[in-house]
């Protein structure tokens, strides 16, 4: 296997910590950030770009490892075994995949398994390889279709088929991540604007959208610097679903849902709510993440090339950032070497309660202060950021660690791919204040606990409880009780409690500091 393809094993025991501080950042907003978060390295590989379940089961371990290589690995998170046999290698497919490198987004970009992949054994992957031509300097993007083996352990490199071509003007600006929709089960497609107009095997770069007088993002009649919305269950390849908001439209295409985007490389929906959050690489000064309510009827416009982040860019004499253009809920200046946001997820795991509902996302630049941010949604739908500063581990490289993407798994939890390696996002169990072990401080049973069930503390002694509070992930006051000497273990019950991961904090009798523990909350 050629040594570009190389994947291999690294200890779990080489971690890098990501503590939330609170920073004074031109362009940022102060607020308090969630801590003790790790990032535990898994496993050593050369340019991922995704990190898949290799199922639909919540408890299962298996991942997929996408490479931009084009290959797709077997990895056990449990055992940290990688399976000699990959799931896919595109170099066997006899698809000419192009060639890739560091800030590219040419090769493999994005693998998904169909929602009935247990039954159908389907699976569709976003790459981008060259004309057939044979000419070798334009390329093309395309979105297949594969089946699997019976065992569903590998792909049947025989049945491919093609669902979507689109067709390049030049390289870059690419976008290329794919999600099915929780709510309506069909495939999301993001797409760029196909870079500048410059020809040949360097042809592209930026070119501030200049193909035709508006540009690919603001034209209806090109899937370029869109993201689109097929119906694929139906086969043939596809079909387009009858809601989306441009069907009957003959100045638009059919499979358009949401347009107006310069480079939504990795985007995401929230898994709770089915919110979409998408992080649109800028121009020259604006990075941006917007967001698209799962209420939405589809058809927004979200303003690349009239605007750039929050201001204007061309032509101005159209740019209405009051009429019906959808602003970013944020966007920052290109300072500090910041010029590529990578969006992430909205946090829905349980291994770190102070994260929970936050939105996390990073930047590609910023070679040599690596940083990532969280955004917090406010009670009047605002959002407040917080940047994470990260403490990296002796050998930590910013320029070899350039970020790429963030995955999710079945659980919600995150991962972060960089060029070299993968991280999963824990939880430090330690006490910042006294270093006291949060898991195992407080004790509850059941844990978690359905919404309208008891559940009882238990501190690990005969001790007598006088104070419990209780905390949301985001540090909301939910529970604040005074208990009179309560001898532990102490019951409550947990009607009119939400879903989600929570800080329990209980004083006993002769005490002035608490003990804590988290205690997750589920619904029936």
């Amino acid at each position: 296997m050629p040594s570009r393809y190389a994947l291999h094993r690294r200890g779990r025991s080489a971690l890098f910590a990501i503590v939330a501080t609170l920073l004074a950042n031109a362009g940022f907003s102060q607020s308090t950030a969630p801590e003790a978060i790790v990032g535990e390295r898994l496993i050593a590989a050369e340019w991922p770009v995704s990190v898949r379940p290799a199922s639909h089961a919540e408890d299962e371990t298996n991942l997929l490892i996408v490479c931009h290589s084009g290959l797709v690995m077997w990895f056990d998170e449990e055992t940290g075994e990688v399976r000699d046999e990959p799931f896919l290698d595109l170099s066997s497919t006899g698809l000419d995949l192009c060639d890739y490198g560091i800030m590219s987004e040419q090769g493999l970009n994005d693998l998904i398994l169909d929602p009935d992949f247990e039954t159908n054994g389907l699976f569709y992957v976003i790459y981008n390889g060259y004309r057939p031509d044979g000419t070798g300097t334009f390329i093309d993007e395309r979105l297949v279709c594969f089946g699997t083996n019976a065992d569903r352990t590998a792909a049947d490199t025989s049945t491919w088929y093609e669902v979507i071509e689109l067709v390049q003007p030049a390289r870059g600006h690419n976008g290329g991540q794919l999600h099915f929709g929780p709510l309506d089960g069909y495939l999301y497609i993001s797409t760029g604007d196909g870079g500048g107009t410059g020809t040949g095997e360097t042809g592209g770069g930026s070119g501030g959208d200049d193909h035709g007088p508006i540009g690919n993002g603001q034209n209806l009649e090109t899937l370029l610097g869109k993201l689109l919305r097929i119906d694929v269950n139906g086969l043939d390849p596809y079909t387009i679903p009858e809601d989306n908001p441009f069907v009957g439209n003959p100045d638009a295409l059919d499979e358009i849902w949401a347009y107006g985007f310069r480079n939504p490389w990795r985007w995401s929906f929230d898994r709770l709510t089915g919110d979409k959050f998408i992080g649109d690489v800028g121009e020259v000064d604006w990075e941006e993440i917007s967001m698209e309510s799962a209420g939405s009827a589809g058809g927004l416009n979200f303003g690349w090339r009239l605007m750039e982040g929050p201001m204007c860019y061309e032509p101005v004499v159209h740019c209405d950032p009051h009429g019906n253009l959808q602003l970013p809920i944020f966007s920052y200046p290109h300072e500090n070497g910041w010029c590529s946001v990578i969006g992430g997820y909205r946090y829905r795991g349980s291994e770190i309660p102070t994260l929970y509902g936050s939105y996390v996302f990073t930047d590609a630049c910023g070679f040599y202060d690596v940083k990532f941010w969280s955004l917090t949604e406010q009670a009047d739908g605002t959002w407040v950021d917080a940047p994470l500063d990260i403490q990296v581990p002796d050998g930590f490289v910013p320029w070899d660690e350039t970020r790429f993407a963030f995955s999710e798994n079945n659980r919600g939890e995150l991962y972060l791919c960089t060029r070299l390696n993968i991280y999963k996002l824990v939880y430090d169990p330690a006490d910042q204040s006294g270093g006291e072990e949060l898991a195992d401080a407080l004790r509850f049973t059941p844990n978690p606990v359905v919404i309208g069930n008891d559940v009882v503390l238990d501190v690990g002694t005969n001790a007598f409880l006088t104070h419990l509070r209780i905390t949301d992930a985001s540090g909301r006051l939910v529970h604040d009780v005074e208990l009179s000497g309560v001898e532990a273990p102490y019951t409550w019950n947990t009607s009119g409690m939400t879903a989600g991961t929570f800080i329990v904090e209980a004083w006993s009798a002769g005490s002035t500091a608490p003990i804590r523990g988290k205690l997750s909350v589920i619904r029936p």
